[in-house]
């Protein structure tokens, strides 16, 4: 059974994604105070990040730093040369990222451009790397499209993993 951190907004919206996951034999960890500790723990151990709104810059932080086996960003406001220090830090640190990565990005929404998941998709060191635009707005996308947006988590998350591995210390050659 895989593990799902849930790090989102202030909005709530993951909440019903949560209960559908479980649903669906997911185990689904609604964010801790200390996320960082979390995916030290947790790491290299079937855990999934699934991040939407502001919680895509938490989620894309810690797959640059832990070794998670797939990384969700539903809704990600990526600006690319953002004005954000923390933006800035992640997209030019998007190399680090290698394990299998799904954006779903809303079709019409001023603060998420296109052109900013096409600079997410290109920096990544992913195998797999997916794109899935649903719905006009962010609203909208968790709103009129909730049941696309789950079945594309769902079937994202049960497809076989490509993630690239890092060499372990016991590992010989």
């Amino acid at each position: 059974m895989s593990k799902c951190l849930m790090l989102g907004d202030a909005g709530g919206r993951l909440s019903s994604l949560e209960h559908f996951l479980k649903q669906n034999g997911f185990t689904a960890v609604p964010a801790p105070a200390d996320a960082e500790w979390f995916c030290a723990r947790e790491a290299g151990q079937g855990l999934s990040l699934i991040g939407a709104g502001e919680g895509c810059l938490r989620a894309l932080l810690l797959a640059e730093r832990y070794p998670v086996d797939q990384l969700l960003l539903i809704g990600c406001p990526l600006r690319p040369r953002g004005a954000s220090p923390l933006w800035r830090r992640a997209e030019h640190n998007l190399f680090c990222v290698v394990c299998d990565l799904l954006v779903v990005q809303p079709l019409a929404d001023a603060t998420m451009l296109p052109r900013g998941a096409d600079v997410l998709l290109r920096g990544v060191n992913s195998r797999l790397r997916r794109r899935v635009d649903l719905g006009r707005d962010f609203a909208d996308l968790w709103t009129n499209c909730k049941q696309p947006l789950a079945d594309a988590v769902l079937s994202f998350l049960r497809a076989e993993s490509n993630t690239k591995t890092l060499a372990r210390g016991g590992d010989s050659w």
